[in-house]
């Protein structure tokens, strides 16, 4: 009889044992449930608020934990419609590629620009873009980590073009990305083919008249006639015809300029002794203004540049230069090193000095920070146009800074030999 009561005790502990571990593994199989709903995006996935115990803390965590999750996916996929809408209205191509030169993302702009076959994402960067050297500026802004700016050519017959904007970015893990935004500039750069060939022909236009005009004035000059009024009249023709020859000149060089016609010769030029040069040639202007000159370089002062555009922007920086300083004043060239293989020239003088207001227009056409000293001083307003669009086709930089009353620094950055 005992050893019946002992086996049914036993029967009894091993059943209750059995009972509580399955009554244990239950509550841990309903979270594994739910974390494989949440993960195939039943994001309504929830466990029973019933149990007891510390299983309902268990319940409750667990619970809290998925609604925020939702909240999160449901946030992220809101932005990532925001973005796709944004994305889909813009006018600019998208593209964006990671480290691996895979496409990210890509817009129906870009898609169009570069008629890309059915959608790139995930797609190798030269399966999409088939363009040297829009792949080489994604590449320099993934290897380098700088932003570039380019403009090309896009289609079979380089019918619009575009301009680039890249910059990188950094991705989840440390490893760069890179996105690029395509402005169309394809009318704009018609317009102003159009107004460069109208500048130009109306001033190879307006020369000959006005050869004539100075060529009678001058005539008349050497036999003045006895009415001192008339002699004044005179004087007046052949200074404004000399003022329209100078403007036109400068209309025609900044045609030249822009439109690529101005041939080009780069070899490594001499800058120092250049600006001494330029500085011997003004030395009566300089004697008649009172005022001092000097070059100073601290390099051997050369530059890979055109010698006649050079000499044409450093001969306009040292002209306005002499005409904005006042007697007793110094004009000062000063020649550097500069970083990457660069030559920098400063052409400072102790003058007059620009406002702050007019120191991001000053290299615009025609902007005058003082109209009527300029024109009194036998300006045309475009000596400092030439000078960057000169410094742009010689892939330089120019700037200027200046205090009123304390002067101004014009600099210019060049390769250097």
């Amino acid at each position: 009889m005992d050893g019946l009561l002992w086996l049914g005790l036993a029967a009894v502990v091993a059943a209750a044992a059995w009972i509580g571990r399955r009554s244990a593994r239950r509550p841990l199989e309903a979270v594994r449930r739910q974390a494989e709903r949440l993960a195939a995006g039943d994001l309504d996935a929830r466990l029973p608020g019933t149990w007891g115990g510390a299983l309902r803390g268990v319940a409750a965590a667990q619970n809290q934990m998925a609604d925020a999750l939702t909240q999160r996916l449901r946030e992220s996929e809101a932005q990532r419609a925001r973005l796709e809408a944004v994305l889909t209205a813009m006018e600019e191509a998208v593209l964006a590629v990671d480290a691996d030169e895979r496409v990210l993302l890509a817009n129906p702009g870009l898609r169009e620009l570069f008629g890309a076959p059915g959608p790139p994402e995930g797609r190798p960067l030269l399966e999409t873009v088939r363009h040297t050297e829009v792949v080489e500026a994604l590449r320099a802004a993934l290897h380098k980590g700088e932003s570039q700016v380019r403009e090309a050519a896009i289609g079979p017959v380089a019918a619009r073009r575009v301009r680039l904007h890249v910059a990188p970015f950094a991705q989840p893990g440390g490893r760069p990305g890179a996105v690029a935004v395509f402005h169309d500039v394809t009318e704009l750069r018609r317009v102003e083919a159009i107004r460069r060939d109208f500048v130009a022909n109306a001033s190879h236009e307006l020369k000959t008249p006005l050869t004539a005009i100075r060529g009678f004035a001058e005539r008349l000059a050497d036999a003045p006639p006895a009415d001192p009024r008339a002699v004044q009249s005179i004087e007046v023709i052949l200074a404004n015809a000399r003022r329209l020859e100078a403007l036109i000149e400068d209309l025609l060089e900044l045609s030249r300029i822009e439109g690529g016609s101005a041939p080009l010769r780069i070899e490594p030029v001499d800058a120092a002794e250049l600006a001494r040069r330029l500085l011997r040639d003004l030395e009566p202007r300089l004697r008649a203004g009172e005022l001092m000159a000097e070059v100073q370089s601290s390099c051997d002062g050369r530059a890979l540049a055109d010698r006649r555009a050079l000499e044409h922007v450093l001969a306009n920086l040292l002209d306005n230069a002499i005409k904005y300083t006042p007697s007793g004043g110094r004009v000062s060239v000063r020649l550097r090193a500069a970083p990457d293989a660069r030559l920098r020239i400063e052409v400072e003088d102790t003058g007059i000095g620009i406002p702050p207001r007019d120191l991001p227009r000053i290299f615009e056409r025609f902007y005058r920070v003082d109209p009527g000293r300029s024109r009194a001083l036998g300006g045309t307003g475009l000596g400092l146009a030439i000078v960057k669009h000169w410094m742009q086709a010689l892939g330089g930089q120019v700037g200027v800074e200046s205090q009123p009353g304390h002067g101004s620094c014009f600099w210019l950055e060049l390769p250097s030999h």
